[in-house]
């Protein structure tokens, strides 16, 4: 029987989240219907042990890819290469999926041809346990409808947790993530949007997204330690726009640049993490002025935070670092 989703699961020491992710899919109705891959990342833990467990009790749906460690983005590049189903959706070992929505999603897959699908998430903060679904959804999109994107925008861009892509998208546009380097889901995002044609949100909540974790990438911490990574991305990603520009349709071009308009005002926040002092100043005003003149950059699409720093030619940078600081302690979606 044909695969109608694949899901890649990213795999790099994940021990202790394993089995929630794979015990929940398996107990979908439809799981003759999937193609779940358990990525092990060069794992140093019972990651691979884990998934060869699954592999074996679920010899036709689930299947343990072991490589060498190569990075988040290898991850989801090996999953693209190797999936088998129509659709193809990314979900981290320490989230998961909800089994009975998905079982209602797949029972959608199988009577659509839609380039792009969004779905609600949940946000799950580790800490409290609570969890709700953040609005998704554009006031000027309805649910459960078709559109072109050459015909209707989405501003802003959804997060990763919502992607459900056509997997042939993927592939045949040979979609490549960076290896290596963190922030890629913002590649994941955008790469493949000259490639759109049709999308449609659809209001099944299936991604459970575990918020407030102390490892996350967005936490203060990586952000300063990995902030050269992050203006890496930003980098690839504008290079991306560029190379594609001539065929970018103006609804595929407004998101991209949204979107990249948005990690530009990260990077500015990130740098604006650093101690108060003149060097933190001078490190902003160098960076912004690389971006106004070469980057595809829309002050219109930032927080006012970054607005008014911007205006302020970055004389508010002190106050600017304890708001940032302040929002990163208290908001956890």
């Amino acid at each position: 029987m044909d695969k109608l989703l694949s899901i890649v699961i990213p795999s790099y020491n994940a021990e202790k989240f394993l089995d929630n992710v794979l015990g929940e899919l398996v107990k979908c109705h439809n799981l003759n219907r999937l193609d779940i891959m358990v990525i092990n990342d060069g794992s140093t833990d019972q990651t691979a042990e884990i998934g060869q467990k699954y592999q074996d009790s679920y010899p036709g749906s689930v299947r343990l890819i072991s490589k060498e460690n190569g990075g988040y983005g290898s991850t989801i590049n090996t999953g693209i290469a190797q999936a088998n189903g129509r659709y193809f959706k990314v979900v981290d070992a320490d989230d998961w999926l909800d089994s009975k929505n998905l079982d209602r999603f797949v029972g959608l897959l199988k009577r659509t041809e839609t380039d792009l699908i969004l779905t609600p998430f949940w946000a799950f903060n580790d800490k409290n346990h609570h969890k709700h679904i953040p609005e998704i959804k554009p006031d000027d999109i309805s649910w459960g409808q078709k559109y072109y994107l050459k015909e209707q925008g989405i501003c802003p861009v959804p997060s990763m947790h919502t992607y459900t892509l056509r997997t042939k998208l993927l592939q045949e546009n040979e979609i490549q993530l960076d290896e290596h380097a963190y922030y890629v889901d913002i590649e994941y995002i955008l790469y493949p949007i000259p490639y759109v044609k049709t999308f449609e949100f659809v209001n099944i909540p299936l991604y459970n997204y575990r918020v407030n974790q102390d490892n996350q990438s967005i936490s203060m911490t990586n952000m300063r330690k990995n902030q050269q990574q992050h203006s890496l991305v930003v980098d690839h990603v504008n290079s991306y726009i560029k190379e594609h520009a001539d065929g970018l349709n103006p609804n595929q071009q407004e998101l991209m640049v949204n979107r990249l308009s948005r990690m530009i005002a990260t990077q500015l926040k990130i740098i604006d993490l650093a101690p108060i002092q003149m060097a933190t100043k001078h490190e902003l005003s160098s960076f912004y002025r690389k971006v106004k003149d070469k980057y595809y950059f829309e002050p219109k699409d930032i927080n006012l935070p970054m607005r008014w720093l911007i205006k302020s030619r970055f004389n508010l940078f002190p106050v600017i670092h304890y708001l940032a600081i302040l929002k990163m302690q208290l908001v956890h979606y």
